[in-house]
């Protein structure tokens, strides 16, 4: 499954202006600008940004506005986002802090944990906007689906992820209570509904497929899963054609030379897909050496 990057974004110029007093019991409405303040920023890009300073006509107190991406805290949403992907791709926190040092954004490692610990607290149950939209009006044609397990708390839990399959974007991160059918066919339907999805790309698991067959969807395994099968399955046949130990090459009619280059044609074709590599795959899958994998 190919997932689109997306790091926090940065807008020193697109402030959030304030509709409500945010101190407890004062719910005033009417603000001032008393000042511009230059605030100092750990950041990919920007050193510092302008942060607003506010007064409540009702109450009297002042407040900070940032633009979008900065908050209190000296360092920005984006210098944390990367490091909570460097963190996701399989770095320790120690190695994060080491690849951001060189590159010129050094951030320690209590601060990438923190960072990474609130992104966990928001992942679960994360919808984007097509999903929030009316069911069917979301408009993503296939849906890509896969399950992982992840321990909590000394507790394993099964996390969903659900993402644009066209484009590779996510769409959900959910806990389900379990990876049975039943309960992957409920949760395909929920999502597959609320954006108009007409294709599921997963894995090859028989839950998925069973899902999709139910909830009246098309259904595709996905290219690297394809492409690993493949080389197993080959891996596994190429000893056993190139002896015909068998004897079932010799009763079509087949070399074992043959039937070991055909398998080795499917897979460069497979990796390398070049132009016409569908019309060539299915020739020589139809040859009698090749069996589907």
């Amino acid at each position: 499954m190919r997932l689109k990057l997306l790091l926090p974004s940065v807008r020193p110029d697109v402030y959030s202006e304030p509709v409500v007093c945010p101190y407890e019991g004062c719910g005033g409405t009417h603000f001032k600008l008393r000042q511009d303040w230059r605030k100092p920023l750990r950041d990919t890009l920007l050193t510092e940004v302008v942060a607003h300073r506010y007064q409540c006509l009702r109450c009297g107190r002042t407040f900070r506005v940032y633009p979008t991406g900065v908050s209190h805290a000296q360092v920005s949403a984006r210098l944390k986002g990367l490091g909570v992907l460097l963190y996701l791709l399989g770095l320790s926190y120690g190695s994060v802090a080491l690849a951001l040092e060189a590159l010129g954004h050094p951030l320690c490692k209590s601060a990438i944990y923190y960072a990474v610990q609130a992104a966990g607290e928001k992942a679960p149950g994360l919808r984007c906007d097509a999903v929030s939209l009316p069911v069917g009006k979301g408009r993503v044609a296939a849906l890509g689906a896969d399950l992982t397990s992840v321990k909590c708390k000394g507790e394993w839990l099964s996390v969903a992820v659900s993402v644009d399959a066209q484009e590779g974007v996510a769409l959900t991160v959910d806990i389900v209570d379990n990876a049975e059918a039943q309960t992957l066919k409920r949760w395909v339907q929920e999502v597959a509904e609320a954006v108009g999805a007409e294709v599921l790309v997963s894995d090859d698991a028989d839950s998925f497929k069973a899902a999709a067959d139910e909830g009246g969807l098309g259904h595709q395994v996905c290219k690297s899963h394809v492409g690993r099968n493949s080389e197993e399955w080959v891996e596994k046949m190429r000893p056993q054609l190139a002896q015909d130990a068998d004897g079932s090459l010799r009763a079509i009619g087949v070399k074992p030379e043959q039937a070991v280059a055909d398998c080795e044609e499917l897979l460069r074709l497979m990796r390398q897909r070049p132009v016409g590599a569908q019309s060539e795959a299915r020739l020589v899958e139809d040859s009698p050496s090749v069996g589907s994998p």
